[in-house]
C-alpha cells in the first residue's frame, strides 16, 4: 500500500501545473478570476505544498510537526487530509459522509459498493452458467455463438459500451433518460451491465476454461459409470473440482469492477467515489487524489487475503502445500 501511494504521489506531482492553475480552472482563468501570487503562497503554506517533496509524502502518510509546532498525523492516524478543491473538507467526510438524514449507503463509498455489488451479480449469474454451458456442449452451434460474443465483450472498452448504450437506449429507444435518477433503482442496471459486461466474459471463459480440464478425469468418467444425471454429474463432480480457479480469478475481476467504476461513473455522472476521484485528477487535487488511493488499495489487499482465504479453505490440496507436505 505504501508502495501504491509513492507511485501515486510521484505521478500526480509530475503532472505540469498546480491545483491553482491546471485544466479544470481553465474557465476561472478566462474569466479573469484567478487566483493572484499571494493567494497562491497562502494556500501552499495551508495545505503543506510549499515543503519539499519527501516531507510533503511522510506528512500526509505518516507523522510532521508544522513551523508553529502544531503536529500534523496522516493516513496512520486515519487521516486523508483536507480536500483541496471542496475548500478543505476532509476526505473522509467526502468518500465516506452521507446527506443529513440518509445512511451510510447514500456516501459516494456507499454508491460505489452498490453499483459493483451489483454488476458482481451480474457476473457471477451470468458468466458462470455460461461458462457451464460452453463447456457441457463445445461443440454446438449456441456455444459458438457465445465464444463470439463472449469475445467481443473482453475486445471492446467499457467507455465504448457505456457510450452506446447511452446513444442506443437513451436518444434511439428512449428506455432511459441521458442524465438518470440514481433514486430509481431500473437507472442502476444500465451503468451496471456496462461494468459488469467485460468481467463476466471473462468469469464465463474461466469456468469453460477450468471445467474442460476437469471432464477427461478418471472420476468423471466414473461418475457416468455409475449412471448419475448429466446435472448431477456437472455440478457436484464437475464444477465442484473446477471451483478453485473461479474464484482465483473472481480477485481480479473484483479489482477490474472498482477499476471500472471511473470509466463508468464519469458516463453516468454516478455519485460514487470513482466519480470522485476523476474530478480531482483533473483539478490536481492531491489529497483527494492520494486519499482515495488509499482507499482502493486497502480494498484491493484486503480482496487478495479473502481470495486466498477461500480458495485454502475450498481446496485441501492448497493448505497441505503451505504446510510443506505433499498434496
Amino acid at each position: 500500500m505504501i508502495g501504491a501511494m509513492l507511485i501515486t504521489f510521484l505521478l500526480v506531482h509530475a503532472v505540469p501545473g498546480s491545483p491553482w492553475s491546471n485544466y479544470s480552472t481553465a474557465a476561472r482563468a478566462q474569466k479573469n478570476r484567478d487566483i493572484d501570487t499571494p493567494t497562491q503562497r497562502l494556500l501552499d503554506n495551508r495545505f503543506g505544498l510549499n515543503l519539499p517533496l519527501w516531507r510533503q509524502f511522510t506528512r500526509y502518510l505518516f507523522v510532521d510537526v508544522g513551523s508553529n509546532g502544531s503536529v500534523v498525523c496522516g493516513v496512520i492516524c486515519g487521516n486523508l487530509g483536507p480536500s483541496i478543491q471542496q475548500h478543505g473538507r476532509s476526505v473522509q467526510e467526502i468518500v465516506f459522509g452521507a446527506p443529513m438524514g440518509r445512511s451510510f449507503w447514500y456516501s459516494s463509498f456507499g454508491y460505489s459498493i452498490r453499483l459493483v455489488l451489483l454488476a458482481w451479480l451480474i457476473v457471477i449469474g451470468i458468466g458462470i452458467p455460461l461458462g457451464v454451458f460452453s463447456a457441457l456442449r463445445p461443440g454446438s452451434n449456441l456455444a459458438r455463438v457465445i465464444s463470439v460474443v463472449l469475445a467481443a465483450f473482453i475486445s471492446i472498452p467499457n467507455f465504448v459500451l457505456g457510450l452506446l448504450a447511452i446513444i442506443l437506449l437513451a436518444s434511439w429507444l428512449h428506455w432511459m433518460p441521458v442524465l438518470p435518477v440514481w433514486s430509481t433503482p431500473k437507472h442502476w442496471l444500465v451503468p451496471a451491465f456496462v461494468l459488469a459486461l467485460m468481467p463476466m466474459a471473462g468469469v464465463a471463459r474461466v469456468t469453460r476454461a477450468a471445467m474442460l480440464n476437469v471432464i477427461g478425469e478418471d472420476f468423471v468418467r466414473t461418475a457416468h459409470g455409475k449412471g448419475l444425471t448429466k446435472r448431477r454429474i456437472a455440478l457436484d463432480h464437475i464444477l465442484r473440482n473446477a471451483l478453485v480457479p473461479i474464484i482465483t480469478y473472481f480477485g481480479p475481476t473484483l479489482m477490474e469492477l472498482f477499476v471500472g467504476l471511473f470509466i463508468v461513473e464519469g458516463l453516468y455522472s454516478f455519485p460514487g467515489m470513482g466519480r470522485e476521484y476523476w474530478k480531482a485528477v483533473l483539478a490536481l487535487d492531491y489529497p483527494m487524489i492520494l486519499g482515495l488511493t488509499f482507499v482502493y488499495a486497502v480494498g484491493i489487499v484486503s480482496i487478495n487475503i479473502l481470495n486466498q482465504v477461500a480458495c485454502e479453505i475450498l481446496d485441501p490440496r492448497l493448505r497441505a502445500i503451505e504446510r510443506g507436505e505433499a498434496p
